[in-house]
């Protein structure tokens, strides 16, 4: 018996299996000759799903923040197992299944019964009754059409839900990069701002003291100023980084969270792009996805092809007059197809294969133009990284040779802090190319239907 639904009343009143007992207990002609009809109802009733309550919460379910430190690795893990809208997603997932199998059914048979008993007493009279039991095939005949369609159409939910979580993942890992580069900016914009902002503290002192001029003093202020500026904007990036990541991974947002300093990002060669996107489509879950959805509407294309033709219910009915003359009899429903409801039922679904057919096109046709054009921004990112890197050294090693020659009376203030404005420029320049670096590798990765991630990802700080 298919199950159905019964609802749980609650403690204080009578639960709905014990009241319709009581009602079935109270019927006379039901408990000393029909014993077997309550036990079947009994039976009914055991096999109903019950309700429960499902209560909304009143405070947020987040989680503390893990007390080691994590790397981007670790960091799109937890973001898989833990982010609130990739839970909202899986929900939406069970949701698109259940939906595509219910389609997925044979046509239930009709019954029919009548009964007509007579109005005046007669003798020889009877009561007179019909009984009739049909099925419709054009139902059948469309079932292997819709069942192939809701099958494919649940691969499509499952999919969809494969490329969330890999959107979920390169979200991830895509602001980790971006909050711990940030803080490095910072941290290096920090640095100059104290040398900065002391300076224009000694230029003003000077400038009381009539030992300098409102030009020089005025162009400290300044410098000092923009310095300050810029390493507010770093601390605010930082910080909007590390929040949206609490976010994605469901950290309360108060969380102290710890992160390891990464790497560079491995490069990845034209000859790799070429290969990967050779066979992108038979492996990037959204395209996988496209190709399910656009398989369940061609079978719905089908199953509107075979609908052009008459409906037909065909039954077999049992039948008695009044007069007790009983007759078993054919039953056969023709539906007319001359309103072209049934073609415009085809245009429609050809239609919508045509769309996704276009869709699937336009997709794939994406994925190739942006998987170039970011592999060509990382061969110019990676060589202005790699000429950054190089330069850096003997940058900071001047810039060590100056604090050394200032701290002793041998170095100008202007030129000392030049040289540590470079060296703070150069450091941020390098955080920002490798968070964009980072970014574009990630994007990149995702785009040829491979992880967004790489082993070795990140060093420990």
């Amino acid at each position: 018996m298919q199950a159905c639904r019964s609802y749980d009343l609650g403690p204080d009143m009578v639960p709905l299996r014990a009241t319709l007992l009581r009602v079935l207990r109270r019927l006379p002609h039901l408990r000393p000759r029909r014993p077997a009809l309550a036990v079947l109802a009994c039976a009914a009733l055991s096999a109903c799903a019950t309700y429960h309550a499902l209560p909304l919460s009143t405070a947020p379910e987040l989680l503390p923040a893990p007390k080691m430190a994590l790397g981007m690795q670790q960091a799109a893990q937890f973001a898989l197992a833990h982010s609130p809208d990739l839970a909202v997603a899986r929900f939406q997932a069970r949701l698109a299944i259940a939906k595509a199998r219910q389609s997925d059914r044979l046509p239930d048979p009709q019954f029919q019964a009548m009964g007509a008993p007579p109005t005046v007493h007669v003798p020889g009279l009877t009561d007179a009754y019909s009984l009739g039991l049909a099925e419709d095939l054009e139902g059948l005949l469309t079932e292997p059409a819709r069942a192939e369609g809701a099958r494919a159409k649940a691969d499509q939910a499952r999919l969809e839900l494969a490329w969330s979580e890999v959107q979920t993942a390169q979200k991830a890992a895509t602001l980790y990069a971006q909050a711990v580069l940030s803080a490095q900016k910072e941290r290096a914009l920090a640095r100059l701002a104290a040398i900065t902002r002391n300076q224009a503290m000694h230029s003003a002192q000077a400038l009381r003291q009539h030992n300098t001029t409102i030009a020089n003093a005025g162009s400290d202020l300044s410098a000092s100023l923009d310095i300050l500026s810029q390493r507010d904007a770093a601390a605010r990036a930082a910080l909007m980084a590390r929040a949206k990541l609490k976010a994605v991974l469901g950290i309360e947002p108060n969380a102290r969270l710890l992160l390891r300093q990464v790497g560079d990002p491995p490069a990845i060669s034209r000859a790799a792009v070429i290969r990967a996107l050779a066979s992108v489509d038979m492996r990037r879950p959204d395209l996988l996805a496209l190709r399910a959805g656009y398989h369940a509407q061609n079978e719905a294309v089908i199953a509107a092809l075979l609908e052009q033709f008459p409906a037909m219910n065909v039954g077999f009915q049992r039948a008695s007059d009044n007069t007790n003359v009983q007759t078993n009899g054919l039953t056969v429903t023709v539906n007319i197809p001359i309103f072209g409801s049934t073609q415009a039922r085809i245009r429609a679904a050809r239609a919508s294969r045509a769309e996704l057919h276009a869709e699937y096109q336009a997709r794939l046709d994406l994925t190739a133009a942006d998987a170039w054009r970011t592999w060509h921004e990382l061969v110019l990112l990676h060589r202005q990284v790699t000429e950054l890197e190089q330069a850096l050294p003997s940058l900071q090693q001047m810039a060590e040779r100056a604090r050394a020659a200032y701290a002793e009376g041998n170095l100008s203030p202007a030129s000392y802090v030049l040289l540590e404005t470079s060296l703070a420029a150069r450091e941020g320049e390098l955080a920002d190319l490798k968070q964009s670096l980072w970014q574009d590798t990630i994007a990149l990765r995702t785009v040829l239907g491979f992880s967004p991630l790489h082993a070795g990802a990140e060093r420990k700080s």
